[in-house]
């Protein structure tokens, strides 16, 4: 085993600056296929320890850099100092980072590095996309979607999801660094690991040419509607139940330009009022939620509650139980449908253990008390044959979410949400980025209402058919296909994949030392 040196880290700190650049910069996913080299090149020949460490501080890198906007988060809506919020994100920039630290010390620990060819970049590969798929992550992501621009290859997406993009990537990356290796080194070139990336880049594309062509051809057989999305552009210090009536006036004034559309969206608390989940109707201030705009439905973005007590005579903050809440209406506001988010956002909607420690809310005084919803309620406008899976904010970031709306149905999916928090940075388009995916794992168009933007209109393909501007005040109008075709294999198995490979290298570590062999 060699000893850690400075160009060790070098190498690390490498992998960690270009991981985040794929995802934050247009067109650099295909970052994806070299940014690993430099991490298996310091790691292939270090003890498990060291390699631990190396790994630790490539993820440190890459989840600070790749966040860098929780700072100015946390620091402009938790109300925390810059230092604090600094070293907060250090923090959680590192737990991610162990993602990195726990690969790089399986692999080194089980000696997979040492495996002959093939064997060796198949272990290597399931390593990473079962720690890629079981880690738990605060805003989950794979590095395959920093190839959402790239929709030849992210068609493969409807077969096993984002993972099985995600280990032919480390499959070539180990094969690139192995074939730098042997030039330099002058050894033997790796044929059998070079031909196998070439064989699965290929296979990916030749599928892509065809589920791009066959489902295009399904998209311009689908029944069509036309969607209105209004982004109102409210800064977060300006979405208070203060101003709550210029934020809804704002909102139904631009929804009055939208008198060719069959639904209109507005993103998340787009009304800065609470509504009893006992209302029948969007009523504010003995007002219509939305405007009488004959003939529409509306998804709306807002708050309701449900008391703890319901003989209650006098309802206060602490006998409330609150919901992020999506709503379905017609025109006269009347409820459809209700959809309580229920990955709630850590620090932003709820603080932990601030239930049994109330104090703890004296260090973030602006985190909600939200509760998460239980159940996952379809949208469903009959006369026009439309289930919409309504996901809030990071839950389109979630495989599952979506997955599992279509699984019960849903032929649209609609994510509400507010990027307002993270101001002008890299972040909306960032959550752009890996949200895209979900279309393409369902086929489903995939509508992005949001705050200050990016709005956008995502197809079956994981095409950007149109999208907004960041904090812009506008409409984005557009026609969408109802897509009722057949579940895509991943909508049906879900992530088999990610398990599989978790099983495969589980099991031949397990028999390895059944047999007797030394693992290190």
């Amino acid at each position: 085993m060699s000893k850690t040196k400075k160009q060790d880290l070098a190498l690390s700190a490498l992998t960690g600056v270009l991981f985040p650049l794929a995802f934050m910069i247009p067109h650099a996913g295909i970052l994806t296929f070299v940014l690993l080299v430099p991490l298996f090149w310091a790691i292939e020949n270090k003890s498990a320890g060291d390699s631990f460490k190396l790994g630790l501080f490539a993820g440190l890198i890459a989840n600070f850099i790749g966040t860098y906007w929780l700072v100015g988060t946390l620091s402009r809506f938790g109300g925390f100092h810059t230092i604090i919020s600094f070293v907060f994100i250090a923090f959680l920039s590192a737990y991610a980072g162990l993602s990195y630290g726990i690969f790089s010390y399986i692999s080194s620990r089980l000696g997979f590095f040492k495996k002959p060819g093939l064997l060796s970049i198949i272990l290597i590969a399931s390593v990473w996309t079962s720690v890629e798929y079981f880690f738990p992550f605060l805003f989950p992501y794979g590095i395959s979607n920093a190839l959402s621009d790239y929709i030849g290859v992210i068609q493969i997406f409807d077969l096993c999801g984002i993972y099985g993009l995600s280990f032919i990537i480390v499959i070539v990356n180990l094969a690139l660094m192995k074939t730098i290796k042997s030039l330099i080194g002058h050894t033997k070139v790796p044929t059998a690991e070079i031909a196998l990336s070439i064989a699965l880049i290929a296979g990916a594309l030749l599928y892509g040419q065809f589920r791009i062509s066959q489902v295009d051809r399904e998209i311009a057989q689908a029944q069509k509607i036309k969607v209105g999305m209004v982004q109102a552009n409210f800064d977060f210090l300006q979405k208070t139940e203060s101003l709550e009536e210029i934020v809804t006036a704002r909102h139904k004034e631009m929804s009055q330009d939208l008198l060719s559309v069959d639904l209109i969206i507005w993103p998340e608390t787009a009304i800065q009022a609470w509504f009893s989940n006992d209302s029948d109707y969007l009523l504010v201030r003995d007002e219509t939620g939305v405007p009488n705009i004959e003939g529409k439905y509306f998804i709306v973005g807002g708050m309701s509650f449900t008391p703890k007590d319901p003989d209650a005579e006098i309802l206060t903050d602490e006998n409330l139980i609150k919901y992020n809440t999506a709503f379905l209406t017609n025109s006269d506001s009347l409820i459809l449908g209700r959809y309580h988010k229920v990955k709630l956002l850590l620090f932003g909607e709820y603080l932990p253990f601030s239930k049994y420690i109330p104090s703890l809310k004296n260090f973030s005084p602006a985190s909600g008390d939200f509760t998460p919803g239980s159940e996952l309620e379809l949208f469903e406008i009959k006369e026009k044959n439309i289930k919409i899976a309504p996901i809030i904010c990071y839950e389109d970031i979630i495989p599952s979410f979506s997955r599992q709306f279509v699984d019960k149905g849903a032929n649209l999916i609609v994510n509400i949400t507010n990027d307002a928090w993270f101001g002008k940075t890299t972040a909306p388009y960032q959550h752009l980025v890996v949200s895209i995916p979900r279309a393409v794992e369902t086929r489903k168009y995939l509508l992005r209402s949001t705050n200050t933007g990016i709005s956008a209109i995502i197809d079956p393909v994981g095409r950007v058919v149109s999208k907004t501007d960041t904090f812009v005040q506008t409409n984005l109008i557009g026609d969408v296909g109802i897509m009722d075709g057949e579940k895509t294999l991943y909508t049906k198995i879900g992530d088999v994949f990610p398990v599989a490979c978790l099983i495969f290298w589980v099991g031949f570590a397990a028999l390895e030392r059944l047999r007797g062999k030394n693992i290190s």
